[in-house]
């Protein structure tokens, strides 16, 4: 039992060494797959129109930035 465990041992090893570099690969091209995307504004672009005396329906909906149709009916 014993000459298994020690034939066994350097094979474990070689696998575990296998799975490490073979999980080091995938991070280094995750990171430059992510590294890779073009850089986006987190925010939002908002309405830029003015406000009108009182505030209608439709300036409502663009502040809020949803559809006038689905909302106000």
């Amino acid at each position: 039992m014993e000459m298994i465990l020690l034939q066994a041992t350097p094979l474990l090893a070689g696998l575990a060494v296998a799975a490490a570099a073979l999980a080091g690969r995938y991070g280094v091209q995750a990171w430059h797959a992510y590294k890779s995307q073009p850089i986006v504004p987190r925010m939002r672009k908002f309405y830029e129109g003015g406000f009108q005396a009182s505030m209608t329906r439709r300036e409502a909906a663009l502040i809020l930035g949803i559809r006038l149709a689905y909302h106000f009916m």
